[in-house]
């Protein structure tokens, strides 16, 4: 090896080095003044958060939000996961109640309630954080009323299993809403006006329709179902049937109840009149925008998802699920399912200020469900707001009068169905029981698996003794 040659190795390796540790740049992160938070934010919704965090850096100087995008829901869990087990773990976080269900084992989840019941406060902020300032860190008892109330009490630790065992209490919150979705029913107003028939608004006439539709248009498909998983928890909340519980045994779903009603998808399958994703292997509004020629007349998904459903072949509409008839009293048959996601606090293991970094992360939380930028936030993503006072936001006001936007009729749709929002219970293993029903009415309504199969190996691989 000549001595040019090991000069210029050298002096590589010290570059590549140099890329390393630039790349790196955790080291350059002040953890003391900096807050960490995870999203799926996507490029257009991150421009729109950065309203948000130049609001907030220019109201606490020195203080700094770095946010990641890690990918989808998922992804975020299973970083998140990984991060807690070195102490790694962000501020703030996306999340999903059944992936908090598995953070809290490690007694670094935050109770949110300590935080929202706390009144005024000095924080350091400035050069060399030397200058005091006088905050509100938590809300006013009209700020809470101002949270629509499925939404907010989602959060509440009765919710999770198992929540004491972890120091919290029934008082406690442990996630706050961001911005949600639920399930909407959007149709083909007219293939249906040309039927002369109304909207359907239970099952029954759902299923009546059906079989009206596959005589007028052969070619299309009456009812296209995005989430197989959704589907059957919303027949279980709609009908009392029993799907999970936070206590031991957690599944409820193998159930006479729920055999037989997968035994009559199956027949409605084999008449041709529904779809699902997994069936049809892409979201069932690829099928509603083609309209009567080989489309769907019928469509359920989500009312994030809304702008998927926009065409011009035809005239469309919008309107909640159908919901079940006859159930038993004090079950809630237009019962909803409320999605979206929630924002988790953790304890903070890389700075020497953890009192001080919890109140200014709450203050961060408290810019996001700010309603006007909620307002903002919900125009771009399509979601409904946290906060009910964003309908009053002018800008939101604005865009919920447009009629001719799907986006915005969906909007006002879910508005109007938020007392009939539902949530599961988040425990260990919720998560794969929703994977596993959602396989579970697959198998049965393609006939792979008897109904009775089909729920049995469904409560087995979710955990079920």
């Amino acid at each position: 090896m000549t001595k040019l040659f090991k000069k210029v190795l050298i002096f590589s390796l010290f570059v590549l080095a140099c890329f390393m540790l630039a790349g790196c740049g955790e080291e350059s992160v002040d953890y003391d003044h900096t807050i960490v938070f995870y999203s799926t934010q996507g490029d257009a919704l991150q421009k729109v958060t950065q309203n948000a965090i130049d609001a907030f850096e220019a109201k606490y100087p020195g203080w700094k939000i770095k946010h990641t995008q890690v990918g989808g829901y998922d992804d975020v869990r299973d970083k998140i996961v990984s991060d807690l087990s070195g102490g790694l773990q962000p501020d703030l976080a996306y999340c999903y109640a059944d992936h908090v269900a598995q953070y809290m084992q490690t007694n670094r989840v935050l109770d949110m309630a300590e935080f929202i019941k706390m009144g005024s406060t000095t924080v350091k902020v400035g050069e060399d954080y030397k200058e005091s300032k006088e905050v509100v860190v938590g809300y006013s008892e009209a700020e809470i009323a101002d949270f629509v109330p499925g939404y907010y009490k989602e959060g509440f630790a009765p919710n999770f299993a198992n929540y004491t065992n972890y120091g919290f209490n029934e008082n406690s919150i442990i996630t706050l809403p961001f911005v949600k979705s639920t399930e909407l029913l959007y149709y083909n107003a007219d293939a249906l006006e040309a039927m002369g028939l109304e909207v359907a608004t239970t099952w029954d006439e759902l299923w009546e329709q059906a079989a009206l539709i596959r005589q007028k248009y052969p070619t299309a498909i009456p009812l296209g179902y995005d989430s197989e998983a959704n589907w059957f928890i919303t027949m279980c909340e709609q009908n009392g049937w029993g799907y999970t519980q936070a206590q031991d045994p957690h599944f409820l779903f193998n159930n006479d109840n729920t055999k037989a009603w997968l035994a009559e998808l199956a027949e409605y399958y084999d008449k041709g009149y529904f779809t699902t994703q997994s069936d049809y292997g892409s979201y069932t509004s690829g099928l509603f925008v083609k309209g009567t020629d080989g489309g769907a007349i019928y469509c359920i998904g989500s009312s994030g998802g809304a702008s998927h459903q926009a065409t011009d072949n035809f005239k469309w509409g919008v309107a909640r699920i159908p919901s079940s008839t006859n159930v038993a009293e004090g079950v809630n048959g237009s019962a909803v399912i409320s999605q979206g996601p929630s924002l988790v606090m953790f304890k903070n293991d890389r700075c020497t200020n953890p009192d001080e970094k919890k109140i200014m992360t709450f203050l961060f939380v408290k810019e996001l469900l700010d309603p006007t930028f909620q307002a903002a936030f919900s125009i771009q993503a399509g979601y409904n707001p946290c906060r009910q006072s964003t309908y009053n936001v002018p800008a939101y006001e604005e865009h919920l009068s447009d009629k001719k936007s799907i986006t915005s009729v969906a909007c006002q749709i879910a508005k109007t169905m938020t007392n009939d929002f539902y949530t599961s219970p988040a425990f260990i293993g919720s998560s794969e029981a929703r994977t596993q029903v959602g396989n579970a009415l697959v198998y049965a309504m393609t006939g792979q698996k008897a109904p009775e199969k089909a729920l049995a190996d469904a409560y087995k691989n979710a955990g079920g003794k």
